[in-house]
C-alpha cells in the first residue's frame, strides 16, 4: 500500500483502517460499479443538464461552485453559470491540487469555503 495514504489520514485513523478499507473495496467483485455502469449506460450522463435550466433559478438564490484543480469536472460550467446569471451572486472556487473528491483531498480548504458561504448566507438572512 502507498504510505502517503496513511500519512494523509493519520489525524483521523491511527491504525490500518484506510488500508483495510481500500483492500476490501478492491478485493471484491465490483458489483456496485458494474450495476451503476449497466443502469446508466442506456441514458448517458446529464439527461437534463442543469446548465440548460440554471437561468430559470430565482436570481436571489446565491450559488457557489467548488471545483478541484485536478478533477475530471471542468470549471468552465461554473464560469458559464456566471454568464447565464449576471444579476445573481455566483461564485466559482477552485481548490489547488484537489481532485473530484475535494472534501477528502483538501478537507480543510473545502470546509473553510463551505463555512464562509454558510456564514455569508446566515448574515444575509439576518438583514431586514
Amino acid at each position: 500500500m502507498r504510505p502517503d495514504f496513511k500519512d494523509k489520514y493519520k489525524t483521523v485513523f491511527a491504525d490500518d483502517t484506510v488500508f483495510n478499507y481500500l483492500y476490501h473495496c478492491n478485493a471484491q467483485t465490483p458489483s456496485g460499479e458494474s450495476a451503476f455502469k449497466t443502469m446508466t449506460e442506456s441514458f448517458g450522463w446529464a439527461k437534463h443538464p442543469m446548465i440548460d435550466r440554471i437561468h430559470k433559478l430565482d436570481h436571489s438564490i446565491p450559488l457557489t461552485m467548488i471545483y478541484g484543480s485536478r478533477s475530471w469536472m471542468d470549471i468552465s460550467m461554473g464560469d458559464k453559470t456566471k454568464e447565464l446569471r449576471p444579476y445573481s451572486h455566483v461564485e466559482v472556487k477552485q481548490i489547488d491540487k484537489a481532485g473530484h473528491h475535494i472534501y477528502s483531498d483538501k478537507s480543510e480548504e473545502f470546509n473553510q469555503i463551505v463555512t464562509e458561504v454558510c456564514s455569508r448566507v446566515d448574515l444575509d438572512l439576518q438583514q431586514p
